[in-house]
């Protein structure tokens, strides 16, 4: 059997299992009972206190996480370089200085789940197996590259080449491969996005997608046609709200020469259910589009533990009104 093949049944297989372990009849009912958080919104509070911040998540009615690195398998390069430990001042990041297993026993103990994990394109070219390894043993399906800082056609179609590279090495060792978007994909390049490229250019057995709708709404996308036009690409979204619709569009993400545009932007973030996105029609989708995981987000909340609590409550309330 050619090893494409033989990866794409080992993918279907692990999908087939996953559906079958984690229960699920309806991809809406599955969601609604296991709302996930991306642990970069509570970033200080998990450097302060990693187990009591957990435990307050479970609390608050959360059972899916979503972590963050670095980790311990990163270069000290991006350590010392991570904008999250620089700008914060963090002294705890990634699994907070717990081995995969006391963290697979932490979320055990404490009836929850991560299902999936950011990990930069710099620490998966590093130390791709030791990703893998640390993912099985806590549970996580998906493996995603947190960010692309490309600006053009050439530098996406690079990007998928690199991308198809991971994701074949996580199916062997029994992981998806993911990409999680902000704004810069939507960019237009002779009536293309880059985001149709970075589609067209992988393999979906090999990659999928994680949707961000807040960074969606900044460049002006609609996400109900965008997932209905690439229906089993996107796998999960990272549900994050915008106080109000942009007035125009914009497109670039450029950490590096734009930051103080973009942490403007992040100013516009809110509590879920009290911004401008309108979450049940996107929601709706989920079904149809293949859509299995959501994960509450927010980039530097001021009270993140009150972003926490009141948008898991609110996302709870949308999702039984669909």
């Amino acid at each position: 059997m050619k090893r494409r093949k033989f990866l794409r049944n080992s993918a279907a297989a692990a999908a087939g299992v996953s559906l079958l372990n984690t229960g699920f009849v309806s991809r809406r009912a599955a969601i609604s009972r296991d709302i996930g958080i991306q642990l970069y919104t509570l970033a200080k509070p998990l450097s302060d206190d990693f187990t009591g911040t957990i435990k307050k998540l479970a609390e608050f009615g959360y059972k899916n996480l979503e972590f963050a690195g670095p980790y311990y398998f990163s270069t000290e390069e991006e350590i010392k370089s991570n904008p999250l430990v620089t700008f914060m001042g963090l002294s705890g990041y990634g699994y907070h200085g717990h081995t995969p297993n006391e963290i697979r026993m932490m979320l055990d103990d404490l009836g929850l789940v991560s299902t999936s994990a950011h990990i930069s394109d710099m620490s998966l070219k590093h130390n791709i197996d030791e990703a893998i390894e640390a993912a099985n043993i806590i549970g996580q399906k998906y493996i995603l590259s947190p960010a692309f800082q490309g600006q053009t056609p050439d530098e996406y179609k690079a990007a998928a080449e690199l991308y198809n590279g991971f994701g074949e090495l996580c199916i062997a060792g029994g992981i998806q491969y993911g990409y999680h978007t902000h704004n810069g994909e939507f960019a237009v390049h002779d009536g293309r996005t880059l985001f149709d490229i970075l589609v067209k250019e992988t393999d979906p057995e090999l990659v999928c997608f994680e949707l961000d709708l807040f960074w969606a709404a900044v460049a002006g996308v609609d996400v109900v046609k965008l997932v209905k036009q690439y229906p089993g690409r996107v796998k999960l979204l990272h549900i994050k709200d915008i106080d109000k619709e942009m007035d125009v569009p914009y497109t670039t993400f450029d950490p590096v020469n734009a930051m103080d545009r973009l942490m403007k932007l992040m100013t516009k973030q809110t509590i879920i259910g009290e911004g401008a996105i309108d979450f049940k029609s996107i929601l709706g989708q989920v079904d149809d589009a293949g859509i299995e995981q959501l994960f509450i987000e927010s980039d530097f909340p001021p009270e993140p533990m009150k972003y926490a609590e009141q948008s898991v409550t609110n996302l709870k309330k949308i999702l039984s009104s669909i």
